[in-house]
């Protein structure tokens, strides 16, 4: 909010991550614009696979079907975000989004059964505030989750140090990921079998197979369906929850002339020094 008053006020030309709250304070002022970039910026939850309660299926099952995507998107987002489907890639990626995978929906009642027969009746979930609007998602799923009588506790910690002392490591964490230019290096870089930021360690033969297969498929229609068969896997098998995505949400001057829309990060995909002038 500090950022946001500064932008207002004249003292900050450029600020990123504005939070939802504040998009309706950003709007109505008359010195500044809300740039809202239609994005595959993920808003997730990792439950680790290689440690309880993570390595049940049937748990991660239950951390899917709790989640209130609907209501994430147009309550916790405001509506500029887009609904996530347990997979990285989104409507933003074009032709490599597998339209044809069925959405997830909320449903309280497979949570509970999931829940009830992964065995576990509660688990702690680091938070930290990593990007706008995943704080009041979990807090969104801690209520749903009470709803059907499971304990999910939220373990606030800093921002500082987090991705190296929580992410990847506890069992439970929240986590964000810029958006990527394809199919292949969003996926490859999450859930290749074995890579350095598989951040649920899911590793699946055949994920890592069509990885590499995909890269040498000229025919569009094969290779769609192996990006469709990749991020069917992922929905099925893996332990990423991802119940939204966020548009890039950033508040500029509007003496700024000629910032770049570009999906892959804040404030252009970070290309702006190249583009920009002050009117």
């Amino acid at each position: 909010m500090a950022r946001v008053n500064a932008l207002i006020s004249g003292d900050m030309q450029m600020v990123t991550q504005i939070d939802p709250n504040a998009f309706r304070q950003v709007e109505s002022a008359d010195n500044v614009t809300l740039l809202s970039t239609p994005a595959a910026l993920q808003l997730g939850i990792c439950c680790l696979k290689n440690s309880e309660p993570g390595s049940s299926d049937d748990f991660v099952k239950g951390m899917q079907y709790i989640q209130d995507r609907k209501r994430i998107v147009k309550r916790v987002l405001k509506g500029k975000g887009s609904l996530g489907n347990d997979t990285p890639i989104s409507f933003a990626h074009g032709k490599d989004f597998c339209s044809e995978l069925p959405q997830r929906e909320y449903d309280p009642d497979k949570a509970k059964f999931h829940f009830k027969k992964s065995g576990y009746s509660s688990a702690e979930l680091f938070v930290a505030p990593v990007t706008s609007g995943v704080e009041d998602m979990c807090l969104t799923a801690q209520a749903n989750c009470a709803k059907i009588g499971f304990d999910l506790k939220l373990k606030k910690v800093p921002t500082d140090g987090y991705w190296g002392a929580v992410w990847m490591k506890e069992p439970l964490n929240v986590v964000t990921w810029n958006m990527r230019p394809t199919a292949n290096s969003q996926m490859a870089i999450q859930f290749g079998p074995g890579g350095n930021w598989n951040d649920t360690f899911w590793n699946n033969d055949r994920m890592g197979e069509l990885l590499s297969l995909s890269l040498a498929e000229t025919d569009p229609v094969k290779r769609h369906d192996m990006y469709c068969e990749m991020q069917t896997l992922i929905h099925n098998g893996s332990g990423m929850v991802i119940p939204a995505f966020s548009n890039i949400n950033d508040g500029i001057a509007n003496n700024i002339m000629g910032m770049p829309t570009v999906p892959l990060g804040q404030l252009g995909g970070n290309e702006w020094p190249e583009f920009i002038w002050l009117a």
